[in-house]
């Protein structure tokens, strides 16, 4: 895969992390878990680069947006726990459903119940 395609991927996996939440704050289930499926769709693509893939996405953990930094920490807990966490922990500390998002997945990172999203 060339590099364009991997950051349209890139940029695609941020607006879906967006469209989520919105959809979530909005109490739109459905849309909801439509976006959570272009989610794990883009995910997939993403990875399958490999290392390469990997290393794109955790460009998104220092993402302006909460959203999307929490979104690519999540999908990247397995590859980088330390850097992952931290977005996290930072989140957590946020009023609403982002802080409320990010404590439940730390809280089952650290339990050991952690499933890949």
């Amino acid at each position: 895969m060339n590099d364009e395609k991997l950051s349209l991927l890139i940029h695609r996996f941020a607006i879906a992390a967006q469209a989520h939440q919105a959809a979530l704050e909005g109490m739109d289930e459905d849309r909801a878990n439509a976006h959570a499926r272009v989610i794990s769709g883009l995910y997939a693509a993403i990875v399958r680069e490999g290392l390469v893939g990997r290393e794109a996405l955790l460009v998104l953990l220092d993402s302006e947006s909460g959203v999307v930094a929490g979104m690519a920490a999540v999908f990247s807990l397995r590859y980088n726990p330390s850097r992952s966490l931290a977005v996290l922990r930072r989140l957590a500390d946020m009023e609403g459903l982002l802080g409320f998002r990010a404590s439940v997945a730390i809280e089952r990172w650290e339990s050991g119940e952690w499933d890949e999203p």
